[in-house]
This record gives structure tokens, sequence and C-alpha cells, in this order.
């Protein structure tokens, strides 16, 4: 040791104990404050008592109800099948078995021989979260897929037992286990119901962290009021459970337990119906599956890697989410990632793209201004990516019965104006005189000269007013047509088009001919303006068969998206996605259900045209990128 090193040993020691002494009371002082700050119905009020469910159970909460035995039921079965209302930390549970005892209703129940119903996932022990590569998964006794009961008051009858697979949000960090779930009704008790869980694990230490750590939880509907019990392992836990502060996280999740089947049970009750209804095109096993592999994958390089001045968390398992979406429609839809390529329109920061391209789809990303995080991926990805403005061919092509008769026509001969803005010392007559050189915007597309614009250094204004000038460029549809900066949507016929908040470009997507999802985000019409759609009445009246129903501008926008795919011929469907934002509606067509007899012309004209597009889609690359 180097002279004086055990004196500084000394020295550290004593302040790192004088911290610890400071930090001991601002502990306590917080806990203090914790527990003063408690609800009455949050300090356990029936651990005093002997448990109805047996000698063995401790009670914990206990609540006065209004509902009655079969909301409570029907909320149960809905909670069994969703444990994640319960727990953020739980994404899903897969059913592995399933026994349904019925009973005479004319006969008591003690004493009965039920009829037995039973379902079983044929080899369930395979039955895990699909995993690529070094994807890491943490799993305990998943071998176990049998029904594990535990000693219960024997006047309780089984009618429902269910064996669930639990797979938590991070099955990296969190273990996957098998669960029983038994619906028991007193024998000699009409009305009385239990809802137990049951974790296919041994002792308190193998408990994985979304649950607590007790061998069963009961949830006791008896006599209009609403219980929890635990049994635990050993009485010492037992005696350690009668005396836990209520701070501590056993009582804590106890509380959330028993009030999360009080408010779905309340809601049975009440008439509550779900309002939005997700896992339509896809199932949710299959897309949660591939959503942890991506997430494995991808989220920690790209949180850490990011380059925008947006949240990357929100951003990074967004786009995860929509691939892990896309990637599971492809496989339904086509056999093979050779079989089509995709276009991303109005790619933003090209994430999705990245993560396509590295899961080995083929396609482009393109939008009107590049992004900072283009540059941050490998070279593969960054020559997918490409800066263009989107200028749909039906806007500069000629119209079909033209072309009929004069096939050598390219375009349509159109011209297209779009105003600039002159920086302030170029504003005037007086200044314009004096200044010789024509001020480009920063624009115009490079390498391209406006047909009619005055040639450089004869700038003239076209029109002046309150001795201001505004000048215009000019661009004609053979220039647009030749141009590598614009993109006029006139891709391979084995393209997918993808929309992922594209904004201006969202309604033109079901209308360009191709295999198409699009996500709505922000209203725009056809000229590429800003709008609000009229609500669809007859659609919002037959709501209840939709997944989405609101009179929200955006439901609007979602239902004219709709709409105009319906015109185009698609056969339409619509997925409310599971992905971190309120604009979470996906527009799918990849189907025909008729030839349209709606061309797009007509289609177009009936939008009120689309005469502005160029204008405005040109003004795109001066304007700063939405950070959404």
């Amino acid at each position: 040791m180097r002279p004086g090193g055990e004196m500084e040993n000394k020295l550290q020691s004593k302040k790192l104990e004088a911290k610890t002494a400071e930090a001991k009371p601002d502990a306590e002082a917080k806990d203090k404050h914790y527990k003063q700050s408690l609800k009455p119905s949050e300090v356990p009020n029936i651990r005093d008592t002997e448990s109805y469910m047996g000698s063995e159970w401790c009670g914990i909460f206990e609540v006065d109800v209004d509902f009655k035995q079969e909301h409570f039921l029907r909320a149960m079965k809905n909670l069994i099948k969703n444990p994640n209302i319960n727990s953020t930390v739980i994404l899903r549970s897969d059913t592995l078995k399933r026994f349904k005892y019925d009973y005479d209703t004319d006969t008591p129940l003690e004493g009965q021989e039920p009829n037995l119903e039973s379902w079983c996932r044929e080899r369930p022990e395979e039955l895990i979260v699909n995993t690529e590569e070094d994807g890491t998964v943490l799993t305990k006794n998943l071998q176990d897929v049998d029904v594990r009961r535990v000693p219960i008051n024997p006047a309780f009858k089984p009618r429902l037992e269910t064996v669930r697979r639990m797979i938590p949000r991070n099955p990296a960090k969190d273990y996957i286990i098998n669960q029983t779930c038994l619906i028991l009704e007193s024998g000699n008790e009409p009305g009385t119901t239990a809802v137990l869980y049951n974790p296919h694990v041994s002792c308190s230490e193998d408990i994985p962290y979304y649950l607590p750590p007790v061998k069963s939880i009961a949830i006791l509907y008896r006599k209009g009021k609403l219980s929890i019990h635990y049994l635990t392992f050993t009485k010492e836990s037992a005696g350690n459970l009668r005396c836990m502060e209520p701070t501590e996280r056993p009582i804590r999740i106890a509380y959330r337990l028993l009030h999360t089947a009080k408010k779905h049970s309340t809601g049975v009750m009440n008439g509550y119906t779900k309002r939005v209804n997700h896992d339509r095109v896809i199932s949710k096993e299959v897309f949660q599956d591939r959503y942890i592999t991506l997430k494995q994958k991808y989220a920690k390089t790209l949180v850490d890697g990011w380059k925008e001045k947006t949240d990357p968390r929100k951003h990074v398992f967004e786009d995860i989410a929509i691939a892990a979406f896309l990637i599971e429609l492809w496989k339904k839809i086509y056999k093979a990632k050779q079989d089509f390529q995709f276009r991303d329109l109005g790619c933003g920061n090209g994430l999705l793209v990245y993560i396509l391209t590295k899961e080995g789809y083929h396609g482009l990303g393109i939008d009107a201004r590049a992004r900072k995080s283009w540059t941050s991926y490998p070279e593969d990805v960054q020559e997918k990516l490409k800066e263009q403005v989107i200028v749909p061919s039906v806007l500069l092509r000629p119209h079909p019965d033209i072309r009929k008769n004069s096939p050598e026509m390219k375009d349509n001969g159109k011209v297209f104006k779009v105003p600039i803005k002159l920086k302030p010392q170029y504003q005037g007559n007086r200044k314009l005189h004096s200044q010789p050189t024509y001020p480009f915007g920063e624009g115009i597309i490079p390498g391209m000269v406006p047909a009619i614009i005055p040639p450089i250094g004869t700038a003239t204004p076209l029109q002046t007013f309150d001795n201001k000038i505004e000048m215009v460029e000019c661009y004609s549809s053979a220039e647009l047509l030749s141009s590598p900066k614009v993109n006029t949507a006139e891709f391979p016929q084995d393209t997918f088009i993808i929309g992922n908040h594209a904004d201006e470009i969202t309604c033109w997507i079901p209308l360009l001919g191709y295999p198409f999802m699009v996500i709505p985000c922000c209203s725009h019409n056809l000229n590429g303006e800003k709008i609000r759609y009229p609500i669809n009445k007859a659609r919002q009246e037959n709501s209840k068969t939709l997944s989405y129903s609101s009179t929200s501008r955006y439901a609007s926008l979602v239902d004219h998206v709709e709409d105009l795919a319906g015109m185009c011929g698609w056969k339409v469907e619509r997925e409310m996605l599971r992905i971190p934002s309120t604009r979470n509606a996906a527009i799918v067509g990849y189907e025909r259900k008729s030839e349209s007899t709606n061309s797009i012309y007509d289609i177009i004209a009936r939008e009120g045209g689309a005469d502005r597009w160029v204008e405005n889609t040109m003004s795109l690359t001066r304007r700063a990128p939405r950070n959404h």
C-alpha cells in the first residue's frame, strides 16, 4: 500500500458513514410522509381475521361493492385473458390448457359430479416467444403445464381452470413462467366466488418481479364484499405478511389487484363496452413476439445513437412496432421477401427503412428533406434513403385518352408556379434594380432552371403591389418528369407502399395503384393543404362494428382515407396498432374487391382537384421537418 493509503481509506469510510447517516433520516422522513399520506383504504383491514379461503391463508384487504356475482365473473375472465391490465410489465398471456366444469343448476352444487369440457394446446412446452440470433429469454419451469392446486376451503368447487403462460414485455430481464388460474364457486354458500392465481414455482425466490412473492393469490366475492388473500410458501412468511407495512411491495400489489378487479367488475355492471378493438389484421401473439425480437435486436443501439432532437424512446419503439406489424403482414401476403419491394413515402428519419433493410427486405425511403439520422446509418441503408419531392405522375402525364391519339406525348404541357420569398434586402423595386443577380430560394431543385423565368441577371418582377415584389419559380411537367430530385411514384408492379404519418401524401397513397399500408396523422387534401374532412355519419352509426370510433378531426381523416381506398377498388382493412401514439389507425389494402369504376382523374376532381400540389410540395423543401 502506498504511503498514506490507509489514512485515505479511513477518511473515505468516515465520509461514507456520514452520507449514510444523512440519508437515513431523509429516507425515514420520506417513508413517514408516505405513511401519513396513505388513504384509509390503502391500509390492510382483514389481516387479523380468519380468512374464508382457509386456515393457511392471510386476508389483506376487503371492500364493499355494488356489483353482482355475474359482473365479477365476466370481469375476472377478461383479466385472466389479459393480465397486462394488472401490470405494465406483462405483455400478454398464452393459454396452454382450459378445463370448464358445468353443473346442474337445479340441484345443490355440493356433491354434484360436473360435466367437463377440456382444451389443451398441442405441444405447449414449445410455445415460447420467438427469438432470433442471440436474443436472450429468461424462463422458469415451462415444462410444468399441469393444473396447479393449493390448499383451500373444501366448500369450493371448480368452475374454470386455466393454465396460461405469462409473457413479460422484456423477457431478457423478467422471467416467463406458467400460472394456473382457478375460478371456484362455494358449494354451500351460493353467490360466493373466488379467483385464484397460482404461479408454477416452488419458492418465493423464483417468483418474477411482476408478481407478489406468494404461493397463491385469491380474489374473493362474498356477500357484497370483495377481498384479496395471500397464501405464502412458509409459515414464517405468513407471520411476516401479517405485520408488513402498507408501503411494502406485496401489500401495494394486493391493493392494486383488488381495486382493478373492483373497477372492471363495476364497469361490467355499468354496461361498459370496449371502444377500440385491436388485432383484426394480425394476431396479438404473432405481432408481440416479432416486436420483442426486433426490440432486443435494435432498441438499445438506436436509442443510444439517436441524432434527432425528438424523444428517441417514442420514435424508436413506435417504428419497431410498425416494422413488426409490417413484417407479419407481409408474411401473410407474400411467400418470400424476394416477391416484393417497399417504398416508404415520407420516410422522415429513415428508422423504419433501416429496420426493414436489416431484416432483409428490399425497398427505398423517400422524403422531401434529408434528416440528421440518415448519415448515422450504414452505407447500405443510406443508399436506400432518397431526398426527393413526390409528384404523382397523374399530375404530369397526358390523360390516357390523349395518349391514345398522340402516343408520342410524354407530358401534359402544364407549367406550375411556385411562389418564392425573397430575402429582405431584395424587397422593393429600387433594391431590385441595383441587384442584378436573381435571388433563387433555397427550395429550388438543384440543376433545374425554370423554363419561363427570366435568365439570371435580368430578373424582373412578375407582379408588384405596395412596393413589394412577388416572384415565382416555374416548373414545367417535362422538367419535373426528368428531374432526379422528383419522384413521380411510378414504381415496379411488385411494390408495397408505406405511409407512416406521412401527412401531405397520406390521401394520395391509396390512389397510386399499389398495395399499401398508411397510418394517417395530420389532415391534408390532394393539394397538400390542411383540411378538416366532414364526419361520416353513416360510419359513426355503425361504429360498433369498427375498431375505431370518434368524431374527432383525426377520425374523420381516417374515415376519408378508407373511403378513398374503397373508391379505388381496394378491399380495406383497419387495424389499431399497438404503438405509443394516439395516431395509431392503420389502413391496409392489398386485395382488390372489384375493378374500380372510378378513374383516378374522377376521384381527384371529386376531391376538389390537385392543381396546387406541386406548389405546396415544393415549399416543403424550405420548411423544417415536423417532429413526428
